[in-house]
Formats: structure tokens, sequence, C-alpha cells
């Protein structure tokens, strides 16, 4: 089904009705390519924020149950809510970097606090689509993007070194961390589109393989013995600090740029026409859906949720754009986040494994910036906008003194490299868009 697709087109579009065992497969291929990019923000912040075993668990199993809503209510369209598409939802890598932030400075209630604080702004900017689009330019979110991927690059370096200060030894960790890192770049690389939607899975699963043999695997004892892991409201309270709803507000603003282009492409790739009245209601319902999707998942202490652009790669493998498949994908991942095993398997992931895999996931990210930048010509004045946008990103932020001597909200703004980089390039392409000047020599990225 899957190595056939690309000759043949679209086999099934948005509203075509395929049988059971057709929708569980398709569904199933949508899950492998989504599954650990899902989960991957909360095994992170569980990494890097002190949570007892029972909050892990729960974080985890409630990062896939919120995927599950945001996919059904994307494919569902109720009135103004959801696009009606295929477009499959989950944790947003967009926000790891301030909710690791807001982690280390208020625990759980901080970053999910913030995140439910700022959500309002998707809301209303989902009235001013189109100029929203016309704001943040190709160049300005492939910065943003670029800024993610770069600022997270580190955080996998960090796991894959974890606990050589405790006595764990370099090479136990290059057992770990470099067959995952290894297979997961050969997935991507060999051409096989199978491979590459289970890329992944089967690289995290090396992993586990290697760990259980090193004898670095062991179910916990004191594991809950509840059958089922249930939404809780405001489970682990609410936090809220001025500073951080700016930088919090700009990745909002970026996330719904980015929905923009993953809609537009699914619904091109399902055989809908994108242009029109209809085709701009689709996308305000698709942004809307993010933004009640992400409200209740901040209200039950889990992360914003957003669309997942390689999601679309499936659909364009499979030639499957039927929107029946995301009631399919919805159940399983729903009834994949209430079962309590979940969590815990995943929650045992060695750390150097978490990082191997990281490694190349947040490089793919940077990538992809690269890639969004590149949509443009990128004359004197682009490359001018990147390099002092990159220059204040990493050049301001790590300057921790000067930092914590400003006001607090403007801190909060300039210690966050992406936030600082973003309002950069947003600044400057303003002042740029009203300067008539000629580019008179092209680069390419």
């Amino acid at each position: 089904m899957i190595d056939k697709a690309p000759q043949l087109g679209i086999l099934y579009p948005h509203d075509a009705r395929m049988s059971h065992g057709q929708a569980s497969l398709a569904a199933l291929q949508q899950v492998i390519a989504m599954f650990i990019g899902c989960i991957t923000p909360a095994l992170i912040f569980i990494a890097a924020v002190e949570l007892d075993t029972a909050t892990q668990n729960y974080l985890i199993s409630m990062s896939l149950f919120t995927a599950g809503l945001g996919t059904f209510l994307q494919a569902r369209r109720f009135g103004w809510i959801g696009s009606g598409l295929l477009s499959v939802n989950g944790t947003s890598f967009a926000y790891l970097d301030l909710l690791l932030r807001a982690g280390s400075e208020g625990g759980l209630a901080l970053a999910s606090g913030m995140a439910l604080a700022a959500v309002p702004l998707q809301f209303i900017l989902a009235f001013f689509l189109p100029s929203l689009r016309r704001i943040l330019s190709p160049l300005v979110s492939g910065i943003v993007v670029l800024l993610i991927g770069l600022t997270l690059i580190p955080v996998a370096g960090y796991y894959i070194t974890y606990g050589l200060d405790s006595g764990q030894t370099w090479s136990q960790n290059l057992i770990l961390a470099a067959p995952v890192a290894v297979v997961l770049i050969l997935t991507q690389t060999l051409g096989k589109p199978l491979l590459k939607v289970a890329g992944p899975l089967l690289a995290i699963g090396l992993g586990y393989l290697i760990a259980a043999s090193m004898g670095l695997l062991s179910w916990p004892e004191n594991a809950s013995k509840a059958y089922l892991i249930v939404p809780q409201p405001l489970y682990a309270g609410l936090a809220f600090k001025w500073e951080l709803l700016l930088p919090f507000g700009i990745i909002y603003l970026v996330s719904s740029i980015e929905a923009i282009g993953d809609l537009t492409a699914t619904a091109n790739l399902s055989g809908i026409k994108t242009t029109g009245d209809d085709f701009w209601k689709r996308l305000r319902g698709g942004i809307f859906s993010d933004a009640i999707t992400t409200t209740f998942a901040c209200m039950i202490s889990v992360f914003p949720t957003a669309t997942f652009s390689q999601n679309n790669g499936v659909i364009q493998l499979t030639g499957v754009g039927a929107r029946q498949v995301g009631y399919y994908i919805a159940a399983i991942l729903i009834i994949t986040g209430l079962l309590p095993q979940t969590g815990l398997l995943f929650s045992m992931m060695p750390k150097p494994v978490l990082g191997g895999a990281t490694l190349v996931l947040f490089g793919l990210i940077a990538g992809a910036g690269f890639r969004m930048i590149n949509q443009e010509k990128i004359g004197n004045r682009e490359v001018l906008i990147l390099s002092v946008s990159l220059g204040m990103a990493f050049g301001i932020p790590t300057q921790v003194a000067f930092v914590d001597s400003l006001p607090s909200v403007l801190a909060g703004i300039l210690s966050s490299s992406v936030a600082t980089g973003g309002l950069t390039a947003v600044f400057l392409s303003l002042i740029f868009a009203n300067i008539k000047s000629e580019n008179t020599k092209i680069y390419r990225v």
C-alpha cells in the first residue's frame, strides 16, 4: 500500500469512505509516523524537571490522549471548529524550549499555566489569517523554526552524556546513543518510504533492545495498579509569570503560521482546492481546533498541541487523505493514552537512547527551518535579516549577567534565543518592507 501511492496519486480523497480494515491500516501508518515525536517533549521535560513516577506516567499518557482529541476535532469539523481534514495533532516541539525554562522555574504548574495564559492569542489569530501570512513571511517563520532546532540540539547532547559525572562510563552512553542515531539517519536516507515513516520507532526500539541486553531496563516495582489513567483537571495546578507571557505568545504566533502551511498541504494532498472562502474557513477551523485542544491539554497539566507536518508525507506516500482515517487515529491515540502501561514503558527509556534520537530529530527541525527560509529568493536584505536575527538570538541570551540586570518582562524575552531572534526577524522585516531596495546578488542557503 505505502510503496504504490506515489504512482497512483490520491486513492481516497478527504470525504471518501473506506472499509474498517483499510482505515485501520492507514491509521496505524499515521500513528507510527507521529508516535515518538508526540511523546518526546514529555520525555525531555521529565528528564529535566523532577517529577514523581505517577506524574511522569500521567504526562506521557495524556500527551497521547490530547493528540487523539485534537486529531478527532480536526477531522470531524464541528461548525467553526476543525478543518475537516486528515490533520494529525500532537505535542509540539516548538514550545519545548520555553516549557523547559518554565519547568525549571516553577515545575509542571508554571509550564502548563503559561501555555494556558497565552493560548487566547491563538483564538484571536484565527480571525486574521491572511494578514498573518503577510506579516510572517517564510523567511521569518523559517528563522524561528531554525532557532527552535538549534536551541534544542544541546539538550540532545546533554542526554547523550547523561550520568558521566556520577560514574557512568562514556562507552556505555555511546553504545546506547550511537546505534539509535545511526538507524534514524539510515532510515531517512535510504529512500524507502516505509522506513522513513517507521524510522523513529525502529530507532527507539533498537535502543530499548540494547539497554535490555545491558541490564538497564526494569519495570518499576511501585507501579500503579490502576487499570486506566484518566484526565484530571488541574492535575499539577497552575502558575503564572508575566515575563514569560510574550515569549509564549511568539511561539503561538509561529505555530499558527506553521499550521496554515500544514493544513494547506493536507488539503492539497486530499484533493481539496486551496483557494476560496471555504478553504479559509477550513484554515480558521484548524487554528480554532488547535487552540481548543491546547486549552484542554493545559487544563489537565499537559502541553500545547499542533498539526504534525510529517503526517502529510504519509498521505503523499499512501494516497489516503480520507478524514475518516482521523477517527481511527484518534481512537488509537486515546486508547493508548488511557493505558497506564504506555507511560510506564516510555518513562523507563535510558537518557542516552533519548539523546541519540533527539540529536537527529532536532537537527531535522533546524533543517526544516533552512528549507522554509529558502522558499524565497535570498538577497542582501534577507541575508541581513537572517544574520542579525541569529546574532541577537545567540549574542544576547548568553550574557546571563546582563539579562538578569534587566526589568523582569524584558529579561523574560531576551533570555530566550527563540523569542529574541524571532522578534528581531519580525521587526527587521517590517522595516525593510517599507524600504525599496534592489537585491543585486542572489544567494542560496
